[in-house]
């Protein structure tokens, strides 16, 4: 047997009606009713007039507000103040019994999952910023900043793909972090990039905005048609140069080819090597974790003018694995190339770096890697055992 609804007079000419009992399960309602509800319990007020549930259903939705209002009455999903207006009893104001459980019942987040996620979101990026410090400009703006909860969730997850960027060593255009972020290559707002730029170095991690470069100096000439990028004996006189990594293609010939490569990925130290190159030698600025571009600029180069290399990457388990990345463009060529200036003599002697917990991560990956070049092997046990890594610029 249904229940039957409740009235309780109130002052002179109102009263209220209501089912006992709990709302235990959502009605069953039409897409446009459907479509209504999820309208009115994006409020959080406990309590709504009548009137501004209609205006929220706009002039067309009436019928549909007032069939919704009864089917709701019925369930007990709220309670109705009703008023007496020329004889007849009219809703005056609507009150939600269990608010935040047909919120639930409906899909509709809650005041309190709100509360719960800004809270936990709060202690994620304070861990993050006690983490990793620079980020903590980012952190402190995200913290105050008047935003919803899912818009600060959306930045805090741009931090997080910030620090594995960075702990990966990558470089590349902003087009490069938004595809490894959010799957696209404009899948950051330019109200986001706004943000980050006032709050973290991109340039410094290695997020340019401007075209990407090949730097090159030493013993390497290349001509365009009748047109020469570069002087047409060697780049040493001007030290190095940039040139755009779409410049490197097929259509290019070699006016002086080198002897050999070295590829160097510290940038203070490709710049301080390349007033101190042998003749016939080639330099190139590894770029940590090289962009798309830079690998195929550095593919075309090795196609134009093939020679061996010599890899010389940061000691530490990210440098193997840029070192071998570079190194693949060589063994796909069929030709030979060393990891050089890494051994363990070199840099063991100088300031050293404690290996952190990504370190460590790399290095057993590395430890199930096949076919690790010998010195590169060699290097990665050393790091195991010695707990400890370097930066290159220290001796290069």
């Amino acid at each position: 047997m249904p229940q039957l609804l409740q009235t309780t007079p109130g002052s002179r000419g109102k009263r209220t009606r209501q089912l006992p009992g709990p709302l235990t399960a959502l009605p069953a309602l039409s897409s446009a009713q459907q479509a209504l509800l999820l309208k009115w319990l994006k409020s959080d007020a406990q309590e709504r007039s009548w009137q501004s549930l209609l205006q929220a259903a706009g002039s067309s939705q009436l019928e549909v507000a007032d069939a919704l209002l009864q089917t709701l009455l019925l369930c007990g999903g709220v309670a109705l103040k009703e008023e007496l207006h020329h004889g007849q009893w009219r809703p005056w104001r609507v009150v939600w019994t269990d608010l935040e459980g047909l919120q639930t019942l409906a899909g509709v987040s809650t005041r309190s999952q709100r509360d719960a996620d800004k809270a936990s979101l709060s202690m994620d990026l304070q861990a993050l910023a006690q983490a990793h410090p620079w980020l903590s400009v980012a952190v402190h703006s995200l913290l105050n900043d008047v935003l919803t909860v899912a818009s600060k969730t959306a930045r805090a997850e741009l931090l997080q793909a910030l620090v594995v960027w960075q702990q990966a060593q990558r470089q590349g255009m902003r087009q490069d972090f938004a595809l490894a972020a959010r799957g696209h290559t404009k899948a950051i707002s330019g109200t986001e990039w706004d943000w980050l730029e006032a709050t973290v170095p991109l340039e410094t991690l290695g997020i340019g905005r401007f075209e990407p470069l090949i730097w090159l100096a030493g013993s390497i000439a290349l001509c365009a048609a009748t047109e020469s990028i570069g002087p047409p004996t060697s780049w040493a006189a001007l030290g190095f140069v940039g040139v755009p990594c779409r410049c490197l293609d097929a259509s290019l010939r070699v006016a002086r080819a080198p002897q050999s490569y070295w590829l160097i990925e510290n940038r203070a130290s490709f710049e301080r090597q390349a007033s101190r190159l042998p003749p016939g030698t080639c330099l190139v600025w590894l770029p940590g974790r090289p962009s798309s571009a830079w690998l195929q600029a550095m593919r075309c180069l090795l196609t134009l003018a093939p020679a061996p290399a010599d890899i010389s990457c940061d000691p530490d388990p990210a440098g193997i694995q840029i070192a071998l990345t570079a190194g693949a463009l060589w063994d796909a060529a069929g030709i030979p190339w060393q990891a050089a200036h890494m051994a363990s003599e070199i840099w063991r002697a100088g300031t050293t770096l404690p290996l952190n917990d990504y370190d460590r991560r790399v290095l057993a990956e590395l430890q199930a890697t096949p076919g690790l070049p010998p010195g590169l092997a060699s290097l990665r046990d050393d790091l195991l055992s010695s707990g400890t890594k370097a930066e290159q610029e220290g001796w290069l």
